[in-house]
């Protein structure tokens, strides 16, 4: 349903060159109100309904499907991490026992027959038994 705007008439002002005639008055409806060239009329597109809009298809289940991606990403990341944090303990816990301990061994022995020795030149000087 097509609706009309009341349009005040104008008319020109006289000048002093012009001399004074009175304007065809004109409204600002189109000349045409039917639709040319396969349009519709403005008042059918403004009547019909709007198509609806898919919001769980366009938005929701792409964020659904995409925060669970991103959650199962996280567990698995965090399984890998725990993993290799694991097998670095284990590669450090076992590391001493075969490389550190033999220098340890021969240290220790070392001391001992340091003290050995200290302890029999404490006892020769205790004694005055020279050795």
């Amino acid at each position: 349903m097509a609706t009309t705007v009341p349009v005040k008439k104008l008319t020109p002002v006289p000048t002093s060159k012009q001399p004074q005639q009175t304007a065809p008055t004109t409204s600002l409806t189109p000349p045409n109100p039917t639709p040319t060239h396969g349009e519709r009329p403005l008042s059918d597109i403004i009547g019909q309904p709007f198509t609806p809009f898919d919001h769980q298809t366009a938005v929701v289940r792409p964020f659904a499907d995409e925060s669970a991606r991103d959650a199962a990403f996280a567990q698995e990341l965090s399984a890998m991490l725990l993993d290799v944090m694991l097998e670095t303990h284990a590669w450090a816990a076992a590391r001493p026992n075969t490389k550190v301990r033999l220098p340890f061994k021969k240290q220790t022995r070392e001391r001992l027959n340091d003290f050995v020795c200290s302890m029999k030149n404490a006892l020769a000087a205790l004694t005055g038994l020279g050795l």
